[in-house]
């Protein structure tokens, strides 16, 4: 009875390992682990082309050491390029060391199929991965009465990370440009009339989460003259609003305007020197004030300053009148 009994194992051994023997090999197979990292869980993406020309019902995935997941699901989104979706109304059964998709139409030879095998629920775990190492992972295709048809043996690789972190700097950036270093009025001063210069204009860009301000100070907050010894003054005061230039006063005064590059948040000039640019304008300091901002980062924002005046009608001549801006700047980061 023993002999009997060790000639049956035998025997199913043979019957099993010729099944094995005498099936074909894919002519293409492969099992993707969207995970290589040992002892983490992975989802799976199969891949086969068949070679052998019989009705199959199922495909079996038997795994050398991965754990396989419980309520495993078989989908068909983003699968490789070149590879159809796998047909039927698959399923997918796993336990232990194996996963069976069922549910197969019968499959075309030297077609390429593939199809995903995730953990119902989960979202991401088909198996979890054994420790670092190379094992050998099975792929079948069965009829609906298990015989083989095609199978390929994979060589599966399980490395101790398989990610890479990456990091990168975007260094501060703060670009403050004036378009030049001379102005001039571009008519004689006159007690008839508010003159005003040609403008100088300023270019700032900013990498600078919340933007950036700009101050400006005035050597002598007035135009002076040394061969006459006189002046005309700056009119007004500091109180965050424009002043009006009068004609037959002493009267000079910033007009500044604003132009937004692209970027986030607001570009404002200061409500003291938003003047019109003809006959408005905020008083000069010679201490620093504030002429625009803006609240967010920014490229090729573009600011216009201009002086204007008028004088009094006995005010001496000379060509001299002069004064002398200083225009700063900084990214608020």
């Amino acid at each position: 009875m023993k002999k009997l009994l060790i000639a049956v194992i035998v025997l199913s051994l043979f019957v099993m390992s010729a099944s094995d023997s005498l099936a074909a090999n894919f002519t293409m197979a492969r099992i993707r682990y969207d995970r290589m990292k040992a002892s983490t869980p992975s989802s799976l993406q199969i891949t086969i082309v068949p070679a052998t020309v019989n009705t199959e019902n199922k495909i079996k995935i038997i795994f050398g050491s991965a754990v396989v997941g419980a309520g495993q699901s078989a989908t068909l989104t983003s699968l490789p390029s070149g590879a159809i979706a796998l047909p039927g109304t698959l399923t997918a059964v796993g336990s232990g060391t194996s996963i069976v998709i069922g549910g197969l139409t019968d499959l075309t030879v030297g077609t390429t199929y593939s199809v995903n095998l995730v953990v119902n629920g989960a979202g991401t775990t088909g198996v979890v991965n054994p420790a670092a190492g190379t094992t050998t992972d099975t792929i079948q295709s069965l009829t609906a009465g298990d015989v083989v048809i095609d199978l390929a043996k994979i060589a599966s690789r399980y490395i101790t990370d398989d990610q890479v972190v990456i990091t990168a700097n975007v260094p501060p950036t703060f670009n403050f440009a004036l378009t030049g270093n001379t102005d001039a009025f571009t008519t004689d001063l006159s007690a008839g009339a508010v003159s005003t210069t040609t403008g100088i204009g300023l270019s700032v860009s900013t990498n600078a989460a919340k933007g950036w301000t700009g101050w400006i100070k005035s050597t002598n907050a007035a135009l002076t003259s040394v061969t006459t010894t006189e002046s005309i003054g700056t009119s007004g005061t500091l109180n965050a609003a424009p002043e009006t230039c009068n004609v037959a006063t002493d009267c000079y005064v910033l007009s500044v305007g604003v132009t937004s590059g692209t970027g986030a948040g607001s570009l404002t000039a200061d409500a003291e020197y938003a003047g019109n640019g003809t006959t408005t304008g905020g008083t000069f300091s010679t201490a620093y004030q504030p002429f625009a901002s803006r609240t967010g980062k920014t490229n090729g924002d573009v600011i216009w300053f201009k002086a204007l005046a008028t004088m009094i009608a006995t005010k001496a001549a000379g060509s001299d009148y002069t004064d002398t801006w200083t225009i700063i700047g900084a990214g608020n980061f």
